[in-house]
């Protein structure tokens, strides 16, 4: 079987993170399966316009226009039996409409939500409307979602129950497992340093307990927009903050697996694969309770979801009081979830078998 993957960026990309981590995954999976996988993607410049990754026969093309516009001669070129349109970033692929073959449609998470702060009131206007648009572009598709918040956004958009499909993703369990806590106590903030995600709270949880907690250290990974502002902010106060940038993931499972607790403040994702590495590491999570999020922490067991920022300090303190059944139950929780187990319930929908 031939599967055309289009989706905006790859494991290589410099800015690539969950969901390109769940097409690397899978796709390098499949392969192992018999799947003839083909990515096409956007060049950000610096990468090869084809390279093997891992058994993914990967394309890249320059300019995000110039990647749509190749989606028919991609689909001739490649004669795919199945397509997936990955919908990350919003702008939709619309590949069933030059082409009879099966196309699934892999929706992340409902970008309206993400918007403000991030691009202007007219560009995010018209991308909102584009995602009111998706039960027309693909009217007859299948969708795969990751949670019960994306199906039910889906839902709200007008696409029919029966024709979503909820595959979550995996973790390396084997990368990210329990390590010994570093001595003094380490608060832990991972992932895009973009507006939507809130970085800026990491600080001021962490001003709210720096003095109460004995030589406390607030460690923040992770590139965007906001790492300059987050830096200036800090400078002229005698803070223990690093801040890593990005980092390869074996650095990055051994910080988390060190860190006492895991902050994490975003407006909403379409699946918290961050807080599930840090399950899987031993490091609870406390978070906003917004969708995504409530798919990957079970309150009082690997974490808590709380509703303002305020609630943060309390969460934190009862869990570095109770750390080892935190670890405990964090571990446990992620144990549920394997890139295996989604690798083959992928596999089954692409050979059209039924999906327990």
């Amino acid at each position: 079987m031939r599967v055309l993957w289009f989706a905006h960026r790859d494991i290589k990309h410099p800015k690539a993170g969950g969901a390109e981590r769940t097409i690397y995954e899978v796709g390098k999976r499949l392969t192992k399966l018999n799947i003839d996988v083909h990515l096409v993607t956007v060049n950000p410049g610096n990468l090869l316009n084809y390279e093997n990754v891992d058994g993914i026969k990967t394309y890249r093309i320059k300019g995000n226009i110039k990647a749509h516009l190749s989606v028919k001669k991609m689909v001739k070129k490649i004669d795919p039996d199945v397509i997936i349109d990955d919908m990350d970033h919003a702008i939709p692929w619309c590949s069933s409409w030059f082409t009879h073959k099966k196309v699934i449609v892999f929706f992340r998470h409902l970008h309206a939500r993400s918007l403000p702060g991030q691009v202007n009131i007219f560009l995010a206007k018209i991308i909102t409307l584009i995602e009111k648009m998706y039960p027309f572009i693909y009217r007859n598709n299948t969708f795969i979602t990751e949670s019960d918040t994306s199906e039910n956004d889906l839902i709200h958009l007008g696409i029919k129950r029966e024709n979503i499909i909820r595959i979550p993703p995996g973790v390396d369990l084997n990368l990210f497992h329990p390590g010994e806590k570093i001595k003094n106590i380490q608060l832990l903030y991972f992932g895009g340093l973009r507006k939507y995600k809130r970085p800026e709270y990491a600080i001021k949880v962490y001003e709210e307990l720096h003095n109460e907690i004995h030589n406390l250290k607030l460690v923040v990974t992770g590139n965007g927009p906001m790492l300059n502002k987050l830096k200036e902010d800090i400078k002229s106060k005698n803070y223990n903050i690093d801040f890593l940038g990005k980092i390869n993931y074996n650095k990055l499972s051994k910080i988390i697996s060190e860190s006492w607790v895991n902050l994490h403040f975003s407006v909403t994702e379409g699946w918290g694969l961050s807080i599930l590495e840090s399950s899987a590491s031993g490091t609870p999570s406390v978070a906003f309770r917004v969708p995504g999020v409530v798919d990957t922490i079970k309150n009082n067991f690997n974490g808590f979801l709380v509703e303002d920022i305020s609630d943060f300090k309390d969460k934190i303190l009862y869990i570095i009081k109770n750390e080892d059944l935190f670890i405990k139950n964090s571990r446990k929780f992620a144990e549920n979830f394997t890139w295996d187990k989604t690798a083959e319930m992928w596999y089954k929908l692409l050979c059209n078998e039924t999906i327990q």
